[in-house]
């Protein structure tokens, strides 16, 4: 068993630091490219009738690219990859929002609450950018 933990210690001390930060982008990065596969595989059809097939399928890829990339590059720290991931992502979210917000008004609370998890989301993925804009590569290593 004490291999097993020698081996997981080995793994996690190859993580970026600060490594809770990178393990918590890693599957925040896993669960856009799992919704940009659902997106891929069954559309919504709530905002597809509203900006169409075609920005449906580029909605998807943004998503599915993104969430792929980041999580390849967000644990070993390769800066340049996961600015490009988040910049697929926060333009996949914007195209979200863009859509929802375009949608008839049903109910105001939930057009509101909606658009602040968009704005959220824009705003989590704008700090991780923050963060890694100004090197390729941890400048450590």
């Amino acid at each position: 068993m004490t291999r097993y933990k020698s081996t997981a210690l080995a793994l996690w001390l190859k993580v970026q630091e600060p490594r809770a930060l990178s393990a918590i982008f890693f599957f925040a990065y896993l669960v856009i490219s799992v919704l940009g596969l659902a997106v891929a595989i069954d559309p919504p059809r709530s905002i597809q009738s509203s900006i169409g097939q075609g920005l449906m399928v580029g909605w998807g890829a943004l998503l599915l690219i993104g969430g792929v990339l980041g999580s390849i590059s967000v644990l070993p720290g390769i800066w340049w990859m996961e600015r490009a991931a988040t910049g697929f992502c926060m333009t996949a979210i914007g195209i979200y929002g863009v859509a929802v917000a375009g949608l008839p008004v049903t109910q105001i609370s939930t057009r509101i609450g909606t658009l602040c998890f968009v704005i959220f989301a824009l705003l989590m993925f704008a700090t991780r950018l923050v963060k890694i804009r100004h090197f390729a590569y941890d400048p450590e290593k």
